[in-house]
């Protein structure tokens, strides 16, 4: 099984293809196989690295996931990419794994060519503490559809998920988190059966969503590559905010909607997402 050990974390992965790297970080509850229907695409023009971040199958790390920070996640990320002599690399990054990788770029702009994120759950730009009630406040002030979309991931997904989750019921638990996230009561149900089943091996990477979220505002500016944006059509609105707003605030970004999808447009309309984010890796403006 290939691997990497960094700093004591081992990271499974699997590559294909050559040319200029291209490296997929993958969201919540996802794993390697969330890029399978990139990977045929990426590796006819470039080198595809598709890893499992350190609490993802089929990597065996034990613990409460405690560790499994925005910042722990993007030093494992440098240390994959550093160990395997692949910089400067095209990174995608996907909803948690889209913070992740923004964090890895800001801290080491010289790792990496271009950016991808896609609906990059980088909370922290709407408001930096979510628990704090007068912070929400301040954004249903500024954005109040935001706000309210916001605040119904919260209550209806995010918590009753952390629920299920603490009491072991794995399956509500993933369900819960995915037609949060896809803003589609019933959404989860609705998937391929293996993408339900990679779903449900990495339930417990839900709690990653516990630990805290670094400020990042300030941070963004230091992204120097070129970065675009993709967001799903109907994806919760206040992801699509999320992308907007980080667009906006990178020296060098661009933003993309892919059509007829939601949370995750790269496995639900997988030959534009492909078409479009090829295009804007091979050159400098499409």
């Amino acid at each position: 099984m290939p691997g990497v050990d960094v700093d004591g974390v081992s990271l499974y992965y699997e590559e294909a293809g050559r040319g200029q790297p291209v490296v997929f970080c993958h969201g919540i509850p996802t794993d390697y196989r969330a890029w399978q229907a990139q990977q045929g695409s990426f590796s006819q023009n470039y080198r595809t690295i598709t890893y499992s971040r350190r609490y993802a199958l089929p990597n065996n790390r034990q613990g409460d996931l405690i560790d499994s920070t925005i910042e722990n996640n993007a030093s494992d990320l440098e240390g994959l990419i550093e160990k395997l002599g692949l910089a400067p690399v095209h990174l995608v990054g996907h909803s948690y794994g889209g913070f992740i990788s923004a964090y890895m770029a800001a801290d080491h702009p010289d790792l990496v060519r271009s950016l991808t994120l896609v609906e990059p759950a980088v909370s922290t730009v709407l408001v930096e503490n979510p628990e704090s009630k007068t912070q929400m406040f301040s954004l249903l002030l500024r954005s109040p559809t935001v706000a309210l979309s916001a605040r119904r991931f919260q209550s209806s997904s995010l918590y009753p998920s952390y629920k299920a989750l603490d009491a072991g019921q794995m399956e509500k638990a993933t369900e819960l988190n995915v037609d949060g996230v896809q803003d589609k009561q019933g959404a989860y149900a609705l998937m391929p059966e293996q993408v339900k089943k990679m779903m449900l091996d990495n339930a417990r990477t839900i709690a990653e969503l516990k630990t805290k979220f670094p400020a990042f505002k300030t941070q963004i500016r230091k992204i120097t590559g070129k970065t675009l944006v993709v967001n799903g059509e109907a994806s919760p609105l206040w992801l699509r905010k999320i992308g907007q707003l980080f667009a906006a605030m990178v020296p060098q970004g661009k933003t993309f909607t892919v059509p007829n999808t939601r949370h995750f447009p790269h496995l639900e309309n997988p030959v534009e997402f492909n078409q479009h984010v090829l295009a804007f890796i091979s050159q400098d403006t499409i």
